[in-house]
């Protein structure tokens, strides 16, 4: 029996906390946490639906006051709205502001920028085949973490760019 992490595991930790380290240190000169750009890249990638606050707590697995908390302080900030549905006064329909689009496409290209420097040591096979691997783990990992429904629309997000949509 192998003792202490695999040396997969442990390369993909040190992965992720590099892409923390850069991403947390972009979202600084917005004045953003992770999971309010998280937030913001959901309503980005659907646009075409309306967006409320029991939807974004579903999603993020959140609780109601965490999920009230992160919308006033994006509210405050200029990148995201809220209004009354008109269908039904008791929901308010979220929605991302031009300030809050601007950053997406700023943050955007700092996410272009970042494939582009590792694919660099890559032939195209060899990305292709890394996008291939990273999926098939991606699929395994999140098995058993909803309803099939959920996990076509992660995938789905996860192949239109993740944080770019």
């Amino acid at each position: 029996m192998r003792r202490g992490p695999s040396p997969i595991s442990k390369r993909i930790r040190i992965i992720n906390n590099k892409f923390r380290k850069l991403w947390d240190k972009n979202l600084l000169k917005y004045n953003l946490t992770g999971v309010q750009m998280e937030i913001l890249c959901y309503l980005k990638c659907n646009p075409d639906k309306e967006i409320h606050q029991r939807e974004i707590e579903y999603w993020f697995q959140l609780k109601n006051p965490t999920v009230t908390g992160i919308l006033n302080r994006l509210e405050e900030k200029g990148y995201i709205t809220r209004r009354r549905n008109p269908a039904d006064g008791r929901y308010r329909i979220i929605e991302v502001t031009e300030k809050g689009n601007q950053v997406m496409e700023d943050m955007g290209e700092g996410a272009r920028n970042l494939d582009e420097r590792i694919y660099a040591c890559m032939t195209d096979e060899e990305q292709a085949k890394l996008l291939e691997l990273l999926d098939r783990i991606l699929a395994t990992m999140t098995e058993n973490d909803g309803t099939e429904e959920q996990l076509e629309q992660h995938r789905e997000r996860i192949t239109q760019g993740g944080h770019t949509c």
